[in-house]
């Protein structure tokens, strides 16, 4: 299979290979230890046993061998044959042969040639006999030496000499450095009553432990395609990988193509990988699965029993080798193969003719009526059996039915695949009008509409285009308003321009005293509060208040509240308990679209306020809720987002990763990928990962430049840039931007309070008075919102005081200020800038209380570079964080000689070489010198980043 395979970035298994080094711990110990892994095909098993070998590089000696797939009988002892040459090439002959002396060569010889001449034989038993104990004493020997890792490959090929040798060896090398690794796949040993009883002695054998490695997590196959494409997947590629190759690694290898693409079809020999099985069984059967390759992801018993028109006995016959060599699985009610790509690689393997006839026999039977426990929807099965049977009538029937059964229950991506096919079959039927009762706009109409509740913008803009060329404009306004209206809520999603242009456009030919004008002047609205344009956004919502109440429509009235509570919001006026109302009144109602959005809002208006707990108690409900109302693609990252900050803030790191999984996991437009990525961005921060920062940045410019979040993602871009450079080391750069920041604030006329806070900060690390000063007065005249920027503007100030040593009481009033909010991540920030100011004071007691709370809180939310940071700092200041005892005064910090200290403290205050020989009275050559090593024991990568690292430790005094 190499011919078609690259090696991928080794994701996952790290239970396992936790689980795999403690065991090589114990043999380091001279305990004997077995593995058994247990993998399917494809599973990862061999890539974990090297992943596993690579960490032992120099501290075992690894022996692989491998069992042969025969297809008659196999070859005997050929994974122990494969062992000894191994070690023959890696010791050579001679010294190989010295292990077990001259009679114990010739018992080897047998095996391999290079052990010399072979022994005389004449009873088979005594034979096998010594020949155990010889290998026995190889392994001792070899152990003795160093840990000894002996790896056995896919035993479930394995003859029955080696079977029995292995379970000889799990018993006989007790006490010796020795670990067997055993790998096999549960399916194929199932049907093998010899192979499952050598598993089962093995695992019952002191020392042993069986793994059974599961498929790849969705985030794990993510990590695993960037290192085959280089970059980050998209979330619908993950999607497409992890659903089409379920999580096998193998497999997941395989479908990506040289150039980075997602196959369509298979390899060839992938192809035949997977038939290979199918095509060993025996006709009647292999003919069977061909009838279940077309039936769907499942098929129930009773199904299958009338498309192949066979008794319950024979089909179980007929299905029973199937079952055993692992292609289907069965459960209560019926069978599903065991992995998509097999399905999908019987149905490429049929001809036209075969497929023809399945597909009608099986609509002929669901013509009679639905099936109990069919896992596919009645219509939709009909729709699609009848389309692969060539009858285009009953496939148009059927579809449209489907479509309106989808819509009704909220499953918008089937409704719009119903309504494609209605369309693609909608010239081969003559009266295709009187058929379903619509003409051909209407349902590119409804199918548009039901591509942006799916989130399927582009598909969605195309069905509108073909819709607007068939519209009649002049007749039918109210259609032509509707198509505008859905044309640019897909151009919001997708951050296209026109948007705007299309909502006026809509307005004006939207009837008065209509909904669908109501649906306008709502949707109208939250566009522009997106954009920030409150005054008209205000307006439009007044209006739709009005329009409301002659409509007497529950439904805009709770949509109104909605976009007046959102503009409340953006001017700081937090209406929190009028948004729970409206959440319960929109659910009291049953009006999804309205609870969704009202649940956004709600969510967002307690993130703002610092009502962390809050978010995440109702959180995850609301954004089930977009689930229930099929809106998870289209809005569920913008309401995660809320939810995965707070758990951020709280210092629930691992909960916030999982919360921004599953936001990316939805596949989300353009507009709700600026969320996912933000979150991606912050979660970097928490973690000091300067790289995944960067990551998420690039990201986000590749995203649409649109007018929609233009002015938001620049401010996300800028402090993202500024903060992955400052803790990649490279302030010089991190500082020009800081500049960028200080520009844009004065072209704007208003402030981001998470882009003041990050430039500021860097302003001081860097020393740049000027700009820091300008940021402090910006941040002392611009109004806060809530308690959350005003505790951000008091970190800014104290900055500032940082930089001229006076900033202890400062420091304590943003510590509690964030603690306040339960914001463990900024207190332990403000706290070491705490504990630092009061060292400088001469209040060391009170230093150490504070670096130790500070280093407590990095180190419980899993921030190990802020927790480095304050441990740094105590150690500078000679402060055991163990027990918040001090030391003597302190000595130079970070090991640096006296001399090295001065100059450091010369360099943060912006000298150069010269300047700093001058003042030392040295040669420029020497403070080159000590700059030099400066660099290298501060690890840092530039002159710029060791000055901002002593002003962020306060390894100089602020001047």
């Amino acid at each position: 299979m190499s011919t078609f395979l690259r090696r991928s970035r080794f994701s996952g298994r790290a239970v396992e290979l936790d689980s795999m080094e403690s065991a090589f711990r114990d043999v380091s110990g001279g305990r004997q230890r077995s593995f058994l892994l247990g993998a399917e095909a494809g599973g990862g098993k061999t890539r974990l046993v090297e992943e596993f070998a690579s960490r032992l590089s120099g501290r075992a000696l690894i022996l692989k061998g491998g069992c042969i797939e025969q297809r008659e009988s196999a070859l005997p002892y050929a994974p122990v044959t494969a062992v000894l040459h191994e070690l023959v090439q890696l010791r050579g002959g001679p010294a190989a042969r010295s292990l077990v002396g001259a009679e114990g060569a010739r018992e080897l010889a047998w095996l391999l040639p290079e052990f010399g001449e072979t022994s005389q034989r004449f009873d088979a038993g005594i034979a096998r006999a010594r020949l155990f104990e010889v290998l026995r004493k190889l392994f001792e020997e070899l152990a003795r030496e160093m840990p000894l890792v002996v790896v056995i490959e896919d035993i479930h090929w394995a003859d029955q000499a080696t079977c029995d040798l292995l379970r000889f060896l799990a018993t006989r090398l007790k006490k010796i450095r020795i670990m067997l690794v055993v790998t096999y796949r549960p399916e194929e040993t199932s049907a093998a009553n010899a192979l499952r009883t050598t598993i089962a002695d093995l695992s019952l054998s002191e020392g042993a432990e069986v793994l059974t490695l599961p498929r790849l997590q969705r985030a794990e196959v993510a990590v695993q395609l960037e290192g085959l494409l280089g970059r980050p997947p998209t979330p619908a590629m993950i999607n497409e990988v992890h659903t089409r190759c379920c999580g096998i690694p193998l497999f997941t290898e395989a479908l990506i193509d040289a150039g980075g693409s997602l196959r369509k079809d298979f390899p060839g020999s992938l192809n035949d990988y997977l038939l290979r099985s199918v095509r060993d069984m025996p006709a009647p059967t292999a003919k069977l699965l061909k009838g279940m390759a077309l039936g769907g992801p499942h098929i129930t018993h009773a199904l299958l029993r009338s498309v192949a028109n066979n008794a319950d006995l024979e089909l179980a016959e007929l299905l029973h080798p199937a079952i055993l060599a692992g292609i289907l699985v069965p459960d209560d009610d019926g069978y599903a193969f065991r992995h998509t790509l097999i399905q999908e690689a019987v149905r490429a393997d049929m001809i036209a003719a075969e497929k023809v006839a399945i597909h009608r026999a099986y609509a002929e039977v669901l013509e009679r009526g639905p099936v109990p426990s069919y896992r596919v929807w009645h219509s939709v099965a009909l729709a699609r059996h009848w389309r692969g049977a060539g009858q285009a009538e009953n496939c148009l029937r059927w579809a449209w039915q489907s479509a309106t059964e989808a819509a009704a229950t909220f499953a918008y991506a089937d409704q719009m695949e119903m309504l494609k096919l209605v369309l693609a079959v909608w010239p081969e039927v003559d009266d295709a009008i009187e058929v379903i009762g619509a003409d051909h706009c209407r349902v590119l109409e409804l199918a548009a509409d039901a591509a942006c509740w799916a989130a399927e913008a582009e598909q969605g803009l195309a069905f509108v285009e073909r819709a607007l060329a068939e519209v009649d404009v002049d007749r039918d306004n109210e259609q032509l308003a509707a198509l505008l209206l859905q044309r640019a809520v897909m151009r919001q999603h997708a951050l296209i321009p026109g948007e705007i242009a299309d909502l006026e456009r809509a307005l004006d030919h939207a009837p008065e005293s209509t909904r669908l004008r109501a649906d306008g002047l709502g949707q109208f609205s939250r566009a522009l509060i997106l954009r920030g344009e409150f005054d008209r956004a205000r307006r439009l919502g007044d209006e739709l208040k009005d329009l409301s109440e002659r409509l007497d429509d529950e439904e805009y009235r709770i949509e109104a509240l909605i976009v007046a509570k959102s503009l409340d919001m953006a001017s700081g006026s937090y209406h929190i308990d009028a948004l729970w109302s409206v959440v319960a009144r929109a659910r009291q109602a049953s009006i999804g679209r309205v609870e969704v959005l009202a649940g956004a809002a709600l969510l967002q208006a307690l993130f703002e306020t610092g009502k962390y707990v809050q978010v995440i108690e109702v959180g995850p409900a609301i954004f089930a809720r977009t689930v229930e109302f099929g809106q998870a693609r289209y809005i569920g990252a913008i309401v995660g987002s809320p939810l995965c900050r707070a758990l951020l803030a709280l210092g629930r790191v691992s909960e916030a990763i999982e919360t921004c999984e599953r936001m990316a996991a939805l596949d989300p437009l353009p507009l709700g990928l600026v969320h996912v990525l933000e979150c991606q961005a912050e979660i970097a921060l928490v973690l000091g990962n300067s790289d995944q920062i960067a990551v998420a940045a690039r990201s986000l410019r590749s995203l649409p430049p649109g007018p929609q979040v233009a002015s938001r993602v620049a401010v996300d871009l800028l402090r993202f840039d500024i903060e992955s450079r400052a803790l990649a080391g490279d302030m010089d750069q991190s500082a020009i931007l800081v500049r960028s920041a200080l520009t844009h604030f004065e072209k704007q006329g208003g402030v981001s309070w998470p882009l003041l806070a990050s430039a500021m900060r860097v302003a001081v690390d860097t020393n740049r008075k000027d700009v820091a000063r300008q940021f402090a007065d910006l941040a002392a005249r611009s109004p806060c919102r809530n308690v959350v920027e005003e505790a951000e503007r008091l970190g800014i100030l104290a900055e500032m005081l940082r930089s001229t040593g006076s900033d202890l009481d400062a420091w304590e009033s943003v510590a509690q200020s964030w603690a306040d909010l339960s914001q463990p991540f900024r207190q332990a920030y403000a706290l070491m800038q705490a504990g630092g100011a009061a060292v400088n004071a001469g209040k060391r007691a009170k230093g150490a209380g504070h670096f130790r709370r500070g280093a407590d809180l990095a180190h419980s939310i899993g921030a190990p570079l802020l927790a480095n940071q304050i441990e740094t700092l105590a150690e500078k200041a000679r402060i055991d964080l163990r027990d918040g005892k001090e030391g003597g005064m302190p000595k130079a910090p970070l090991g640096l000689t006296d001399r090295e200290f001065e100059v450091l403290r010369l360099l943060a205050a912006g000298q150069s070489n010269r300047q700093i020989a001058v003042n030392l009275f040295i040669s420029s050559k020497t403070a080159s010198v000590h700059v030099s090593n400066i660099l290298s024991k501060l690890s840092v990568p530039s002159r710029g980043a060791a000055a901002a690292m002593a002003h962020r430790l306060r390894i100089v005094d602020p001047a």
